[in-house]
């Protein structure tokens, strides 16, 4: 089948080749790259990090040759800008450690590959990491009247009169909100992404003992 993927790792194989680490919509896949690290080969120049190619895929072999490949989107913004470049890096890394599940990326391909495209690339990385709880089981509710925060603990925002610790204030929740629903960039002060990066940081630890980089 002919799809999309996009190569979020890359690792050296024997003298001539590489193995890419790809997401496609049907799931993770690795490619043996054979020779292309050899400028001369048809594949040189798209076997490279955070290249999105379009390729001919087995879709029951999870490890199998790249073929019929061409470039779609190399983003070469954000190679070219360090930071950026690192907070993808830190994306791309809970993409590979977290997501084992292949109907996840069913439904967040082509969210990430909209996220590349954000201006703001902290945006998009605090963006990704709120979205993904939802597909691993850790729904956040915000179904509540009155609400004055939210609880880690319980995964639900904290309304007035509850005996419960409030983890976020008010006001962040409110974006917080708004970032788990909405597909759009969201503009945010200072403050108020640092808040809610020290929020979803301590969420992963909570409920999954995984440490996620914050820049």
């Amino acid at each position: 089948m002919i799809t999309k993927a996009l190569i979020y790792k890359v690792q050296d194989y024997r003298e001539s080749s590489k193995l890419l680490f790809v997401l496609t919509p049907q799931g993770k896949y690795t490619l043996v790259g054979k020779g292309v690290k050899n400028y001369k080969n048809p594949y040189h120049h798209l076997a490279d990090y955070l290249n999105l190619i379009e390729l001919d895929l087995t879709a029951d072999k999870s490890i199998q040759t790249l073929k019929g490949a061409k470039l779609i989107a190399s983003f070469d913004e954000i190679k070219a800008n360090y930071e950026d470049l690192k907070t993808i890096s830190y994306l791309t890394k809970v993409i590979d450690d977290v997501i084992v599940n292949d109907d996840i990326l069913t439904r967040f391909f082509d969210l990430i590959i909209k996220l590349l495209e954000f201006e703001n690339k902290k945006i998009a990385y605090l963006t990704f990491l709120i979205k993904l709880t939802y597909a691993l089981g850790l729904r956040m509710s915000f179904n509540k009247p009155n609400i004055v925060g939210f609880n880690i603990k319980t995964g639900q925002v904290v309304n007035k009169g509850e005996n419960l610790k409030i983890d976020l204030q008010l006001k962040a929740t409110v974006h917080l909100q708004i970032i788990y629903y909405s597909l759009e960039e969201q503009k945010l002060e200072p403050e108020i992404q640092n808040q809610l990066f020290s929020f979803i940081k301590a969420y992963y630890n909570y409920h999954l003992d995984y440490k996620i980089k914050q820049f």
